[in-house]
């Protein structure tokens, strides 16, 4: 990294509510060992993108036979401050079924490492990708809830080539690998409404990693940690998704809003009855639905033979 982060110094009760989402998402983790898991599409391989031990991806190869297409780097949710890839690791087979090889990436969390450092270390990930899987040079971006925001956010920087100095000062211009699409999952996609909504711990979560003036109504572009802080004039095709239960179906609506008229598709599928987290519960009506839409849409923005 350029220059050196100090964690966000967040209230005894904020790192309270820290802890309690961690545990919450480890003992997620510990039941997925209770069930049913479908075999994986190939070999899932583990590996180290950066000297930070939270600093590694899954590689799930897509399947034999299957037509061969871009790669889809996918980011995990837990409001920047928890969550682990494993968590969805099961939950990504069906992209590697249908030809998309995924990387799975993990990254540093938030308030120890507060922005731009979960962004820093995602721009290593694709620079690890691109050196090597050097057949890659252009991929999807997905991710849901915190990772749907870093997902959109990737996929801005990887159009607006430029915006990447706000994120890393001394770097080149430009990410490592360009951007066929974006597929955000109830994603955080502005800094304030989930707040006003009353989201779960979303205050704890904006401050970890933020800090306090990320509260304010204007940011500098130092603190343009959502897309819709960002001034950009290239838009990639998006997929938006969320639930009418959601605390966070507003953010994504009013992102959508913003990419009205861009020349790219924009779809926005909202999901009746449908609360944070359906993505990962295979019980909930939504499940198989969304992950239909996904795939057509990747299929329509996927430049490969495969996909048409």
């Amino acid at each position: 990294m350029t220059d050196s982060i100090q964690p966000t110094s967040i209230s005894l009760g904020q790192r309270f509510g820290v802890a309690v989402l961690r545990g919450l998402m480890g003992a997620f983790k510990l039941s997925l060992r209770f069930r049913k898991q479908s075999n994986p599409p190939g070999p899932v391989s583990l590996h180290s993108y950066g000297e930070h031990r939270d600093e590694t991806l899954q590689y799930i190869p897509r399947k034999p036979g299957s037509p061969e297409r871009a790669a889809v780097v996918y980011i995990h949710g837990g409001g920047w401050i928890a969550g682990k890839k494993e968590l969805y690791t099961a939950d990504l087979f069906f992209l590697a079924e249908q030809g998309y090889p995924v990387f799975n990436v993990e990254y540093p969390l938030a308030p120890e490492n507060p922005h731009p450092a979960l962004l820093r270390s995602l721009l290593k990930a694709l620079e690890w990708i691109r050196a090597n899987h050097p057949e890659f040079e252009t991929v999807h971006y997905m991710g849901d809830s915190a990772g749907g925001n870093l997902a959109m956010m990737l996929g801005l920087l990887s159009n607006n080539p430029s915006l990447v100095q706000n994120i890393t000062p001394a770097a080149a211009s430009g990410t490592a690998l360009g951007c066929h699409s974006v597929v955000s999952i109830y994603g955080v996609l502005d800094r304030l409404s989930w707040i006003d909504n009353k989201f779960p711990l979303s205050r704890a979560m904006l401050e970890s990693y933020a800090g306090k003036a990320a509260f304010l109504q204007d940011v500098a572009p130092s603190l343009a940690i959502t897309p819709m802080d960002l001034k950009f004039e290239s838009i990639p095709a998006s997929y938006l998704a969320a639930g009418t239960e959601d605390q966070l179906c507003d953010s994504t609506e009013m992102f959508a809003k913003r990419l009205e008229g861009s020349p790219n598709e924009v779809t926005l599928s909202i999901f009746e009855g449908e609360a944070h987290g359906f993505f990962n519960m295979y019980w909930r009506p939504a499940y198989e639905e969304m992950r239909v839409e996904i795939l057509e849409f990747l299929d329509r923005n996927d430049p490969s033979p495969g996909a048409h």
